[in-house]
């Protein structure tokens, strides 16, 4: 898929927007730079059909349409801020040709009806210049009245990243995720994918020490139904780990939370990090259990990495807020004690025998350096050496 994005109206002088308590013009810069940033992180192909100076309002028009019409767009969309004489106008509007009801058109402004705006629904655009004028499918969206008190003061509580985060989510819901995501086929019974899962976490905790790998493929059995969920079957992810940071792949859907009184309510247009593969998600689950910080200095899962008591680790990750489920670490319990998970704690053998680990504490050496050499050479000699940071 392709989509050309135009941030409606010039910087300054013939075609700039309207100036309301916000500047039109400003706004669409934010709103259509961070839509574009959302398409490209889950692999959909973008053109910027944005002008930024003109001679006159109709070159600005004319200028647009050329960038689009030279690609082979899927979509053309037009981001805008509505404006009246009488700043009354409230809500959200989009314009297609002859007012053509397509589905990502009705989505966009149910979708930010969602955020609380008034849905003025699909209206004819005909008339409009980049609307008549593009080869491609077309939408021009005014996201809220720039002049009307109420409509800003919502804009600007949702912030532009989250009105583009609503107008992805109508374009992601109907056409993203079949053509984005590759689906892995997987047809493994529960006991094969106990073990895929597990090679995979016992491999990353003989080179890391970051999550036990009993407490690994406890997690994936619980939050992708043994690889069964429609996370793990349409976006390759085993964990629910939401998009927080993650500039890759993601795919949309509700998510459901727990309350601390046991009652559920569910987070619609949830956004969930995807990936290529399973093996690359149970990865990126190790890697963002042993980098999540609080702040600067403090691990989120501090507790967690490197601990190789399953029941400390599977408490832990609970205490520090991985999952609102009030029984989530003893639900882990259950599931590593059920399905004897914790041999996947012993360390591979090699040639018959054990891995050995030996372990340099930093404070055994007045330079961190010298420990580090000392590491290096150790496992230049085959015997597998990690230091441990006090």
């Amino acid at each position: 898929m392709n989509i050309g994005v135009n941030c409606g109206h010039t910087k300054v002088g013939p075609g700039y927007g309207a100036v309301g308590i916000i500047k039109e013009s400003e706004h669409t810069r934010l709103v259509g730079y961070a839509f574009m940033d959302k398409l490209k992180s889950a692999g959909v192909g973008v053109l910027d059909c944005t002008v930024h100076m003109a001679s006159t309002q109709g070159e600005y028009l004319e200028k647009a349409v050329n960038i689009a019409n030279k690609e082979d767009l899927d979509w053309f969309v037009s981001i805008h801020f509505n404006a009246t004489t009488t700043h009354t106008g409230q809500g959200v509007e989009v314009y297609t040709y002859e007012g053509e009801p397509y589905k990502e058109a009705l989505r966009v402004c149910s979708s930010l009806e969602e955020l609380g705006f008034k849905n003025r629904g699909v209206k004819s655009g005909t008339g409009l210049y980049v609307i008549r004028k593009t080869k491609a499918k077309a939408m021009l969206i005014e996201i809220c009245f720039c002049d009307n008190v109420m409509d800003v003061a919502l804009y600007e509580r949702i912030g532009a990243d989250g009105i583009a985060q609503a107008i992805f989510n109508a374009f992601l819901d109907c056409s993203i995720p079949s053509s984005s995501i590759k689906e892995e086929q997987h047809s493994m019974s529960r006991q094969d994918f106990i073990e895929y899962v597990g090679a995979i976490a016992r491999r990353d905790w003989a080179d890391t020490r970051r999550v036990l790998p009993s407490v690994v493929v406890a997690q994936a059995i619980k939050e992708s139904g043994a690889g069964t969920s429609e996370l793990a079957r349409k976006a390759n992810a085993l964990f629910g780990i939401k998009e927080n940071g993650w500039t890759k792949k993601t795919y949309v859907k509700n998510a459901t939370e727990q309350r601390p009184d046991g009652s559920y309510y569910q987070i619609p247009h949830t956004v969930w990090r995807a990936y290529n593969n399973w093996e690359e998600s149970i990865l990126d689950h190790n890697d963002y259990i042993a980098t999540r910080k609080i702040n600067d200095k403090e691990l989120l899962y501090g507790k967690v990495i490197g601990e190789m008591d399953y029941k400390k680790a599977c408490f832990s990750l609970q205490e520090a807020g991985y999952a609102t489920s009030l029984t989530y670490g003893k639900s882990l319990i259950d599931c590593i004690e059920k399905e004897n998970l914790s041999r996947f704690d012993i360390p591979l053998k090699e040639g018959g025998e054990e891995k050995k680990l030996y372990r340099v504490q930093v404070g055994a050496f007045s330079i961190q350096e010298n420990a580090i050499r000392f590491a290096s050479t150790m496992n230049q000699k085959g015997i597998k050496t990690e230091i441990l940071y006090l």
